[in-house]
């Protein structure tokens, strides 16, 4: 096979290093092809084999790879162009890993001297059979970074010091054995059932009281903003998150692109449907602004950029059931600007000017959507051309977090109740890792899709510390705390201990999925379910 020996070896290294999947009959099928002989009278036909076979490698490489399928690729190809040549710039730099192109290159010179003497083909065929070898070590954990409760703080909704550091306890009691082939497993039939067992669940919201203490409910969602991001830059226990009254250590946004995860949010009070649900029309009592609508809470919607990158906006109105107007950003501060060029406002100006025209408003009760997308990739400052988005992602999410913090004060000094949910969307998958790039996220791995998610009572006796929840949870348990609050309203004069409100909260699995890829969680490790129908444990490290 010559030099293409080379390329099976490259990529059986970078699959045995966990940097790329490895489809073996494909790759068997193809490297055959390279080696059928072609009779001497038909000599000519060689160079046109080796023509079609270039092509025909740089695809079943690509196909290999964590790469977003190339079908949706092309079905990009629209919103791809609207990206700065600045940020098309830095996203191909990512793509090299100098380790991996220093340890591929020494891999070359000793193929280079071994290829003198042994005929290497040989080798390469054997090598290609050994993915299909079984698995016979177990590992009780994979050592991926994971939220819960610190050691000393182990009881669910149990008060502790600080929001718990990435890693610090287990995840959750184990479920099945897991060992040997993952093929074995049969994890699509419990996939499966977690489908059909999530299709049964959903929240009911009775009517709020009139006279019983009203307050307000602001959600505030969260663009690339994960529990493994603010482990990577050291901000896990920000003092925004010992504001809140509970925190929900444990909690999977199931996406890792921002249209399915504002669908999930608007639709949780529902179970979690599989990602191609998220597209067919939802059920009146799945739309959670539409309950809220119903118990008496006057819907509107803010955002600190334009919404149309992607159809967010049409998400939100199409998909969530959200019709309010955008309220009227015209006039602020923009401190941001997009990959795609469009200005990003300034948060707390956002947030402020909004609070300041709710306090004109009549409506007793008002429910309010903010979506920010101050920490997206490829945000640069306004006038600055010259600077990486993830360089400035510690201090755009520091700014962040501080403007939350600054808006939550200026709610309390208000002197009115509210209910504010943090919620993230995603991860901004900053440190990346083998399976897949510094800002790609195309694989919903749990550094991604375990986000940060609280609530914030204002109006309400401020806590030594939060409540922790630890239990898997997802937005379901969001509205069904929302929905216990409505009925029973917090600020009241009779209204039972904060750790009531929690008991009857749901559990859900960490199920994570999009359009190509699903990730579940096992006894302690992640799975991944991908293009081929396949299950391979996911490797960060």
């Amino acid at each position: 096979m010559g030099i293409w020996n080379f390329y099976f070896i490259a990529k059986l290294f970078l699959y045995f290093g966990h940097y790329a999947g490895f489809h073996v009959w494909l790759n068997l099928a193809f490297a055959i092809s390279l080696v059928v002989p072609i009779p001497e009278r038909y000599a000519r036909y060689k160079l046109a084999r080796q023509l079609i076979a270039i092509p025909a490698g740089i695809a079943l490489f690509y196909y290999d790879t964590w790469l977003p399928p190339i079908t949706r690729v092309f079905a990009q190809a629209g919103q791809l162009e609207g990206f700065s040549l600045t940020y098309l710039a830095e996203l191909a730099g990512r793509f090299f890993n100098p380790l991996v192109i220093a340890a591929l290159l020494l891999l070359y010179a000793i193929y280079f001297l071994a290829s003198k003497r042994l005929r290497m083909s040989s080798f390469v065929f054997l090598a290609m059979l050994a993915p299909l070898l079984p698995v016979t070590t177990q590992r009780p954990d994979t050592g991926l970074p994971v939220v819960g409760l610190a050691a000393e703080d182990k009881t669910d909704n149990k008060p502790a010091s600080a929001v718990p550091d990435i890693g610090s306890a287990p995840l959750l009691k184990a479920d099945d054995e897991v060992s040997g082939d993952p093929q074995n497993f049969g994890l699509t039939a419990r996939l499966n059932s977690f489908y059909r067992k999530e299709a049964a669940r959903s929240v009911a919201f009775a009517r709020s009281p009139s006279a019983d203490a009203p307050f307000d409910i602001i959600f505030l969602q969260i663009c690339s903003l994960s529990w493994d991001d603010l482990n990577f830059t050291g901000e896990q226990e920000n003092p925004l998150f010992k504001r809140f009254n509970i925190v929900f250590s444990n909690f999977n946004s199931a996406s890792s692109y921002s249209g399915p995860a504002v669908i999930r949010l608007l639709r949780g009070s529902c179970g979690q449907p599989r990602h191609s649900g998220l597209y067919d029309p939802a059920a009146a009592q799945c739309q959670t602004f539409n309950d809220l609508q119903k118990a008496g809470f006057d819907p509107q919607l803010a955002m600190n950029h334009d919404g149309h990158y992607g159809g967010f906006l049409a998400d939100v109105r199409e998909r969530g059931g959200l019709q309010a107007t955008p309220f009227d950003v015209s006039g602020l501060p923009a401190y941001l600007k997009s990959f795609d060029g469009t200005p990003v406002y300034d948060d707390y100006e956002v947030l402020a000017k909004w609070w300041k025209s709710r306090l004109d408003m009549p409506a007793q009760r008002v429910a309010l959507f903010y979506n920010t997308v101050s920490l997206h990739d490829g945000n640069r400052y306004s006038g600055d051309r010259s600077a990486n988005s993830m360089e400035i992602y510690h201090p755009r999410q520091t700014r962040l977090l501080a403007d939350l913090d600054r808006f939550f004060s200026e709610l309390q000094a208000s002197g009115r109740r509210a209910v504010v949910v943090f919620v993230a969307e995603h991860g901004a998958s900053v440190r990346g890792d083998k399976m897949q790039i510094a800002g790609l996220r195309e694989i919903p791995s749990p550094r991604i899709s375990l986000v940060p998610a609280g609530i914030k009572l204002i109006g309400f006796p401020e806590n030594p510390a939060p409540l922790l929840v630890s239990k898997p949870t997802s937005y379901l348990a969001i509205s069904q705390l929302l929905a216990n609050f409505i009925r029973t309203s917090p600020f009241g004069k009779n209204s039972p201990r904060l750790e009531e409100y929690l008991g009857n909260l749901p559990t859900t699995e960490f199920v994570a999925e999009n359009e190509s890829i699903v990730v579940m969680r096992s006894n302690r490790r992640y799975f991944i379910h991908d293009k081929d129908e396949e299950w391979v444990e996911y490797e960060a490290d």
